[in-house]
């Protein structure tokens, strides 16, 4: 009887057993299911921040590289499900139309309002969209026309075709992005009354706009410039001036800069110190007038000896050949 009842329980817990290890190997196969069932792809929109290129998966619905393209490009027109999130691509830079070749070359054409993107915004829009795009299959370039024209970098040069590897993304998903870019400064000469036009190349990577940057590298003078021959290049901007902000709408740039600026470099004349910042902005392409501010109120006057409230653009004549 007891032996009876010893191989009855047996059995029993056999039969719990397998019934165990049965429902452990299908919800293991579910997990594996449903992680194989997460989206390989992903939109791509800015961080709260508006500093870094970041990430969400999106399932899409699209099969072939046309319909994926379509559904895309209409994912980036759409804000994003995480509310931290913000879209690339303003809602005033439209996508005309495109043409996508056989060998996976993609041309996107906008309109003239992408122009108005500059610095980081331009560089962290144009990294969502290839992101976004160039993980399609059939599509491996991508390039940006503006009304039909290529688009130029800050050299005047057309970017070109573009992968999704030109933007690096590190392991918490975000993206940077760097760039060689040249920018043309002007100093003042050794009499300090006429400026020297001089190209500097720099390692960009868009965390500031382009116009800090030359602003920046005004301040800190020709001596931290490689190669220049000593002599021939002489500062314009006080190293104790700190830039306040700067920013560009409709071509004009605001340069508010604090009150040291005031305090002129001794032997270099008023026009080769405020021409020297209207020369070197006014080199880019977004810029055609300057707008000076100290400290965020504009001064009528320079020194007393110029006017100083005033929009004021490019002068060539103080530049020494």
């Amino acid at each position: 009887m007891k032996k009876r009842f010893t191989e009855s329980k047996l059995r029993i817990f056999l039969y719990i057993g397998m019934i165990l290890l049965f429902c452990s190997s299908f919800t293991g196969c579910k997990k594996e299911e449903q992680k194989s069932d997460e989206s390989e792809y992903k939109v791509y929109y800015l961080d709260s921040e508006e500093a870094r290129v970041v990430g969400e998966p999106y399932e899409p619905e699209g099969n072939d590289t046309t319909e994926l393209l379509e559904e895309f490009l209409l994912q980036l027109d759409l804000n994003p499900k995480n509310l931290s999130y913000k879209k690339a691509k303003p809602d005033n830079v439209t996508i005309k139309d495109y043409k996508l070749t056989d060998d996976g070359q993609l041309s996107l054409n906008f309109d003239v309002n992408y122009k108005s993107l500059t610095g980081i915004s331009e560089i962290l829009c144009r990294a969502a969209i290839v992101k976004t795009l160039g993980q399609i299959d059939g599509i491996e370039y991508i390039e940006f026309n503006v009304n039909g024209q290529p688009l130029m970098n800050t050299n005047e040069k057309p970017i070109g075709f573009m992968k999704r590897d030109d933007f690096i993304e590190n392991t918490g998903g975000e993206t940077d992005y760097t760039q060689e870019v040249t920018m043309t400064l002007f100093f003042a000469n050794k009499k300090g009354n006429a400026l020297v036009e001089t190209r500097v190349t720099k390692i960009y990577d868009g965390t500031i706009s382009m116009e800090q940057l030359i602003i920046e590298q005004l301040i800190k003078g020709p001596s931290v410039i490689k190669g220049t021959k000593e002599g021939t290049l002489y500062p314009t901007i006080p190293s104790s001036v700190s830039l306040i902000k700067v920013s560009t709408k409709d071509g004009v740039c605001y340069v508010d800069l604090s009150k040291e600026f005031l305090e002129k470099i001794p032997e270099i004349t008023d026009q080769v110190a405020i021409y020297s910042v209207v020369n070197s902005l006014v080199e880019m392409p977004s810029v055609n007038k300057v707008k000076f501010l100290i400290e965020g109120e504009e001064h009528k006057t320079y020194r007393e000896t110029m006017t100083f409230n005033e929009f004021f653009e490019r002068n060539l004549d103080i530049v020494k050949e």
